[in-house]
């Protein structure tokens, strides 16, 4: 097996098992039941709902990004012009990490692992836990 082969199953690995995590993350294993759970007689439209929103608009997006050929975010939005790539790219990624992700992380490791065990007065603000989580 040549360098070219292994790289290329490699990569297909890679590619494999970031879509996985695309279309398989808490959200639609979770999410799911409970659409279905409170949908009641309406099951089906909130299937198809569920389905178009949860898996046809990002298999949409892959397939847009994979036609496009570009080599990254900013390549595909400086399409536009080439100010609006680095800010689009800039925005999209501080929104996946700093503005929504790491506060999801506090709030529900918060939840989770301090809010039973302390009294009703302190459960206002989770900034000290929140703090202390991030400076690890």
């Amino acid at each position: 097996m040549n360098s070219t082969t292994s790289r290329s199953k490699a990569s297909l690995w890679a590619v494999g098992l970031m879509l996985f995590a695309l279309f398989f993350g808490a959200g639609n294993l979770i999410y799911p039941a409970y659409l279905g759970q409170q949908a009641g007689e309406n099951w089906l439209l909130a299937m198809f709902g569920f389905l178009l929103t949860g898996a046809g608009l990002p298999l949409l997006g892959v397939i847009a990004v994979g036609y496009s050929g570009s080599r990254d975010v900013e390549a595909l939005a400086s399409r536009v012009a080439p100010w609006y790539g680095v800010t689009f790219a800039a925005a999209l990624y501080l929104a996946i990490g700093p503005l929504f992700a790491m506060p999801r992380t506090a709030t529900v490791s918060f939840e989770t692992a301090i809010s039973p065990f302390i009294d009703e007065s302190w459960k206002t603000s989770h900034w000290p836990y929140s703090a202390w989580c991030f400076s690890a």
